[in-house]
């Protein structure tokens, strides 16, 4: 036994330091509403979002909603980050335990990426014909369930909507005559997401696999696109507590492995280090990223009687972008 475990923290060590010149970025397809892949949730971005294995948390559905079979109780949450280019992305989610086994979910997503201005390309001195601002958007409502099939193994899935609305736009197919065709360039998507999660019974290992924003194909003018499809194996644990180490401390070492139709592969390690249930400190690092890297984050947890309060912090750093910062507050009844 003692063998074993040392052979697991091993595997676990090694994918923490799995090469990122391992990888190279390359574009492989074409997805739209891209908002779907911001990360959701302070603990999962503070984590390098290696989360598919994350149970008992609120933000469990937006990754894998298997997680959410694990609550102690039922609450909400609510997420809200100033992403890139001053994009402004607010998400909320909600759980309702029915039994031991089974658990209500409902999610809402909005994206706002402020004023911009409009143009089209034309013939004239400047090149292009200003049409004046716009204010694109984007929101996705969710309803899930996830159960307990047994001690060790459980399910999740969500429905959604996915709205997104680019305002009103002019296409052209002929420069020189200057005739444009005006197109209401909004669209709804339907899709889901599915999950598992397993527990083979050593310590905490879990072992987790999802399946994101499956949906078919539609296309605002010609081109079509679906939502941008990920699937998600993940591996976690707590080794201290496979050394028997501590019983007021948790140290959760996380591994997740991307596969996105619309890119290469990617790699997300994370760590967790968890005092009392009640102070957490949080690291990852994003690999085959063009953009992101490292992650940090800190949590604080505290019961008051029945209701349960956390509030989480996540440090996004991007090589051109300025960092990013998320916040995430949670309440739950027990």
């Amino acid at each position: 036994m003692l063998k074993s475990r040392k052979y697991l923290v091993t595997l676990l060590l090694i994918l923490m330091v799995l090469p990122q010149q391992a990888w190279a970025v390359k574009k492989l397809a074409q997805t739209g509403f891209k908002w779907l892949s911001i990360p959701v949730g302070a603990r999962a971005a503070g984590m390098g979002t290696a989360v598919t294995t994350m149970d008992g948390d609120l933000t469990s559905a937006f990754w894998n909603p298997a997680g959410l079979a694990h609550i102690e109780g039922s609450g909400f949450s609510f997420s809200n980050v100033a992403w890139i280019a001053e994009i402004n992305h607010m998400a909320v989610s909600g759980a309702y335990k029915l039994n031991d086994r089974l658990v209500l979910s409902a999610q809402m997503i909005t994206v706002d990426y402020g004023t911009l201005n409009a143009t089209i390309r034309a013939t004239n001195e400047n090149g292009y014909l200003d049409l004046g601002t716009f204010t694109p958007s984007g929101m996705a409502l969710g309803i899930g369930i996830s159960s307990s099939i047994s001690t060790k193994f459980s399910v999740g899935g969500v429905i959604k909507y996915c709205s997104e609305d680019l305002g009103t736009a002019f296409t052209s197919e002929d420069l020189a005559s200057g005739e444009m065709n005006e197109v209401d360039a909004t669209l709804a998507i339907p899709g889901f997401d599915l999950g598992t999660l397993f527990y083979p019974g050593f310590g905490d290992l879990r072992i987790g696999m999802s399946l994101q924003n499956f949906s078919q194909e539609k296309s605002y003018v010609v081109e079509s696109f679906p939502l941008p499809l990920t699937f998600r194996l993940g591996i976690a644990m707590n080794v201290l507590s496979a050394l028997n180490m501590g019983d007021n401390q948790k140290l959760t070492i996380a591994a997740d492995l991307a596969h996105a139709r619309d890119y290469t592969e990617r790699v997300h390690i994370g760590l967790e280090y968890m005092l009392n249930d009640m102070i957490a400190l949080r690291g990852g690092y994003k690999m085959n990223y063009d953009e992101e890297d490292i992650t940090f984050g800190l949590g604080f947890k505290h019961d008051l009687g029945p209701l349960g309060f956390d509030f989480n912090y996540a440090f996004n750093n991007f090589s051109t972008f300025s960092p990013v910062h998320m916040f995430t507050l949670g309440l739950s009844v027990r």
